[in-house]
């Protein structure tokens, strides 16, 4: 009798671990992209529009700007010396009337990460930025090479919507 409860619960384990095997994989294919999304660059677009691709080399064009922060997370609290341009400067880079013809941006890393940002964030001086080195080092990505970019709201201590490993924008 106690050997078929064990049997029992044995059966029932192994029911459980195949049916969250399968809701994981189902996860897993609702959210994969059919995007090329690369760390070394970012793909700007508007609904099904790519309105543009961004690399380090692209941002380092435009002029440069250097932001100090104190970032107070689950970690502990990191001071940065960031490098990047305001995110409304690389908007009017690609088209000077984005930024009046969305709302939001929709950011996502390679690791899937996702976060919005509001336009009227966007506007306001001195606040969102695409960062490209920290210390003057390349930040670096995932893999550990050179060449990964971040979304950073200097207005948000706690850096919770920043998007490390950076690879699309969607306005919307």
């Amino acid at each position: 009798m106690m050997e078929s409860k064990v049997v029992d619960q044995k059966k029932i384990l192994f029911v459980v671990i195949v049916l969250l095997v399968a809701v994981i994989a189902v996860f897993a294919f609702l959210n994969r992209s059919n995007e090329d999304l690369r760390e070394d660059q970012i793909l700007i677009k508007s609904g099904d529009t790519m309105l543009g691709i961004l690399t380090v080399a692209d941002l380092q064009e435009l002029p440069a700007v250097q932001k100090k922060m104190v970032v107070k997370s689950t970690g502990g609290i990191k001071k940065h010396e960031f490098t990047g341009a305001p995110l409304l400067d690389v908007l009017n880079s690609i088209d000077p009337g984005l930024s009046q013809k969305y709302t939001r941006i929709i950011t996502r890393g390679i690791d899937n990460y996702t976060s919005g940002v509001e336009m009227s964030e966007v506007l306001r001086p001195n606040n969102v930025f695409i960062v490209y080195a920290d210390y003057g080092k390349p930040l670096k990505t995932k893999t550990g090479e050179e060449g990964a970019m971040q979304i950073i709201i200097y207005q948000d201590e706690f850096g919770q919507r920043f998007t490390n490993y950076l690879t699309s924008m969607e306005l919307q």
